[in-house]
C-alpha cells in the first residue's frame, strides 16, 4: 500500500475521489440517507438523488479534466477546494450529525474510510508537488466548508452560484497567467 501511494502523483490521486463519490453515494442510496435528514434537518433540496449525483459527478470529473489539461496552480486550486467541499467536509458532516444525534448517519462509513483518507493524500500530494502553498490550503479549507455550508443552507440552488464563482475565479487567474507567459 505504501509503494502504491508513493507512486501516485496529484493529478492520478484526484481519480480516487469520483470513484470514493460512487461508493459513498451508494452507501447514503442504500442507507436511506434522504429519510435520515428529514428528521434532523430542513429538506431544501428538490433535487432527486441521482440528480445530485449526476451533477456532482460531472462537476468532478470536469474540474480533473480543467486541471489534467491545463496543470496550473488555479486548475489546482479549484479540484481540490471541490473536493475539500463536496467530500472532506460531507465527511465531518456525516461524523459530527451522527455523533450529535446519536444516530448512524448514512454515508458515515465511506466518509471515514475513504473520504478523508483520499482527501488528505489529495492535499498532501498537491503540497508536495507544490500545486498548493501552505497557506493556499489553509485557506481553501475554510472556503470549502463555507460553499457546503450553503449547499446544506440553500439546497440544489447553490450549485449553479458556486459554479459561476469557482468558474469566474478561474478564468481571472487562467487568464493572468496566460498574460504572464
Amino acid at each position: 500500500m505504501k509503494n502504491l501511494i508513493a507512486k501516485l502523483t496529484f493529478k492520478s490521486s484526484l481519480l480516487l475521489a469520483p470513484l470514493a463519490y460512487c461508493i459513498h453515494h451508494f452507501e447514503e442510496k442504500e442507507g436511506n440517507f434522504r429519510t435520515w435528514r428529514a428528521r434532523y434537518f430542513l429538506e431544501n433540496n428538490s433535487l432527486t438523488t441521482e440528480y445530485v449525483f449526476i451533477i456532482i459527478t460531472f462537476i468532478s470529473l470536469l474540474f480533473i479534466f480543467l486541471f489534467s489539461v491545463r496543470k496550473s496552480k488555479p486548475t489546482a486550486n479549484v479540484v481540490v477546494l471541490f473536493f475539500i467541499m463536496s467530500q472532506l467536509t460531507n465527511a465531518f458532516f456525516h461524523i459530527g450529525a451522527g455523533l450529535f444525534f446519536a444516530d448512524y448517519s448514512p454515508g458515515t462509513i465511506t466518509a471515514i474510510l475513504l473520504y478523508i483518507p483520499i482527501n488528505l493524500l489529495i492535499l498532501y500530494k498537491a503540497r508536495a508537488e507544490d500545486w498548493i502553498s501552505k497557506k493556499t490550503m489553509y485557506f481553501l479549507i475554510p472556503l470549502g466548508v463555507i460553499g457546503f455550508s450553503v449547499f446544506e443552507l440553500v439546497g440544489g440552488l447553490a450549485i449553479p452560484g458556486l459554479l459561476i464563482i469557482v468558474l469566474t475565479y478561474l478564468i481571472i487567474h487562467e487568464i493572468r497567467i496566460s498574460k504572464k507567459q
